[in-house]
């Protein structure tokens, strides 16, 4: 294991308003209400006290952790393993990620409490240089996604925002809930979508609420419209 993981994952589990406990035997604690109840291992695995297994709240915590952990581990090691990025210009010590089709993910280690910056590069025609950058603070798997789709890697028309899957949640789940007659085969295609968008947007519950209340806003806001010809 590379010695940033634990580190980087207590400041993204601090952000996230999850407190953690000192490494012992190994191992970070994660703290809920001032009490121990998981642990997670120098690879990423989380070892849970099974006697908290049943609190929801634990099981909660539990979930972000799971994410977090894996993402954090992904990366910390391959910024450990990634050579420097030399291109001309370039002094911010940015170590390579990625290289193909003439595009480039790279991640740079910042100072202090500031976590890591990922950008995605397009190199010249002479590999000696790299323009028009798009950068991600703390955001590994944008940075991935972005660079996927500039390489030609994955088309970009295939992939929806975060705020087009928030909508697509929205109306698979009124389609669910609507109790009009379908296919057990649709309902299961529909669910499994469900479940995919759960796992692929981190705030999506927050989306859906807001979504929803422009929504009340803007069905209000037509009921209120003053009635014409009168």
């Amino acid at each position: 294991m590379n010695d940033k993981f634990f580190v980087e994952l207590a400041r993204r589990l601090k952000r996230e308003g999850i407190a953690t406990g000192p490494v012992e035997k190994g191992r970070l604690s994660v703290l809920l209400e001032g009490q121990e109840v998981m642990a997670v291992a120098p690879g990423g695995t989380i070892f849970l006290k099974s006697e908290t297994a049943d609190d929801q709240p634990v099981v909660n915590t539990y979930d972000v952790v799971a994410g977090l952990s894996a993402q954090v581990y992904e990366y910390t090691e391959a910024m450990a393993a990634a050579p420097r990025l030399e291109a001309e210009g370039l002094h911010e010590g940015f170590r390579l990620l990625a290289d193909f089709n003439g595009v480039v993910l790279a991640g740079q280690e910042l100072e202090g409490d500031w976590g890591y910056k990922f950008v995605t590069w397009q190199r010249s025609p002479d590999r000696t240089s790299v323009a028009q950058g798009h950068y991600y603070d703390n955001d590994y798997a944008g940075a991935k996604l972005d660079f996927a789709c500039r390489s030609g890697l994955v088309q970009e028309s295939r992939q929806f925002s975060d705020e087009q899957l928030t909508e697509l949640y929205r109306c698979v789940h009124e389609t669910l809930d609507s109790g009009y007659p379908i296919t057990e085969e649709r309902r299961k295609t529909l669910m499994a979508s469900v479940e995919q968008i759960e796992s692929s947007v981190d705030d999506l519950e927050e989306r859906v609420e807001q979504s929803n209340q422009r929504e009340l806003e803007a069905a209000q806001g037509q009921t209120n419209e003053p009635v014409l010809g009168f």
